[in-house]
């Protein structure tokens, strides 16, 4: 018998052992057969619980998971959550892959909730949502649920009786967390809960611990970028100029250097420096799309028009004087702003500086470049060759 299937046997006699409460005369009317059959199946239950399939090429990944695991394996009895957030495209659902992979089975329950955010839009979404959670706890358990009102009363029930591990990825509204602050006390001590999200407003009046995901640093970005453009660790022979150029646009996204390396992959030095022309004046449409979530996600029109006007014309400006001149134009600046920053769309530094990550920029450029081919009829002229040949044709 080899060693897999002994960790197997082993794991199977030690999950047994906890099956007590199972009478033979009550769970299959004296049948043996039935009754052997019914241990199987629990048992196969409880051995189902698998890791979660992780992105390739985990750069940088130690040093990013180390604190989430400190705190995972704290031996603390108190229910506690930790928030990953961090702007679209930078890594938080593989953080969250990766800690779960290595931590779960610490625990006696465990769901990861993907794609909250989309789900949830869908019919019966929390429905499913919560049918999934049960299923996961109760180790591959069939499970119904009517409503939600009744899948939260089977969600506490089950949530008291063992140690889990739940983890909620990409929450985008606040009732999606209100959601489990409401069922905190009634998880098993010990009990950890995860949630990944953009949205920083999320979490401001709970106490709860805060782990915000940073960019790569530009070996880190290089080396993702070889991976997935050349399938090394580095650049080959010739390409080493242009990959820096690609790292350099990228500003240390994850989400841009994976699918700008494997657009490039395999493609001629001509086509390469093509494209990175292309890239200066039209953004990658599938990371643009990926970033344009959290536009979207905004309150309103105002909020959606303060952020363009902060991507074309006020990056890098002072922030009292932005509002100033913004508020001249009847925007609500002040709170607009807080706006954009709670869904990591803008950051103030320490200077009272606006700033805005590169490829948000861009996303926000395009989204005016898109509103017609000719700029005249552009609502905001950034690019100063645009702007000049604009003015030369009003003045004839």
């Amino acid at each position: 018998m080899n060693k897999d299937k002994v960790n197997v046997w082993k794991a199977a006699l030690i999950e047994a052992a906890d099956l007590a409460g199972m009478v033979l005369q009550n769970e299959a009317d004296g049948h043996e057969s039935k009754f052997i059959n019914k241990i199987v199946k629990v048992i196969e239950g409880k051995l189902r619980r698998n890791s979660l399939s992780v992105a390739p090429y985990l750069i940088g990944m130690d040093h990013r998971v180390k604190e989430i695991n400190l705190w995972l394996q704290d031996g603390s009895s108190d229910v506690r959550i930790l928030v990953v957030y961090g702007i679209g495209g930078i890594g938080k659902t593989t953080i969250a892959h990766v800690v779960y992979n290595s931590n779960f089975k610490r625990f006696k329950g465990s769901s990861f909730l993907e794609n909250i955010r989309e789900i949830s839009e869908g019919r019966n979404g929390l429905v499913q949502m919560q049918i999934q959670l049960l299923s996961d706890i109760l180790n591959g358990r069939e499970v119904t649920v009517r409503s939600v009102s009744e899948g939260i009363l089977k969600i506490k029930d089950v949530i008291s009786c063992k140690k889990a591990l739940l983890v909620l990825d990409d929450v985008d509204h606040m009732s999606q967390f209100d959601a489990i602050l409401r069922m905190r006390d009634c998880f098993y001590p010990g009990s950890k809960i995860i949630i990944t999200t953009r949205c920083a407003w999320l979490f401001k009046a709970e106490v709860v611990k805060v782990h915000n995901v940073e960019t790569f640093n530009h070996d880190e970005s290089l080396e993702l970028f070889s991976w997935h453009a050349f399938g090394q660790d580095h650049p080959i022979e010739g390409y080493t100029k242009l990959s820096e150029k690609v790292v350099s646009q990228s500003g240390g996204l994850p989400l841009a250097l994976k699918t700008l390396g494997s657009s490039l992959s395999g493609q001629s030095i001509a086509v390469w420096e093509s494209a990175l022309k292309k890239l200066e004046v039209i953004p990658n449409g599938d990371i643009m799309n990926k970033l344009k979530i959290s536009y979207d996600s905004l309150q309103d029109n105002d909020d959606q028009d303060l952020f363009l006007h902060v991507a074309c014309f006020f990056i890098e400006k002072d922030k009292d004087v932005t509002v100033k001149i913004l508020d001249g134009c009847d925007f609500y600046t002040t709170v607009g702003i807080q706006n954009l920053i709670d869904i990591c769309l803008v950051t103030i530094d320490g200077h009272n500086t606006l700033r805005m990550h590169q490829m948000i920029r861009d996303m926000g450029r395009e989204i005016v470049r898109l509103e017609s081919k000719e700029p005249e009829k552009r609502s905001r002229l950034w690019d100063r060759k645009d702007s000049l040949n604009v003015l030369r044709e009003k003045n004839g």
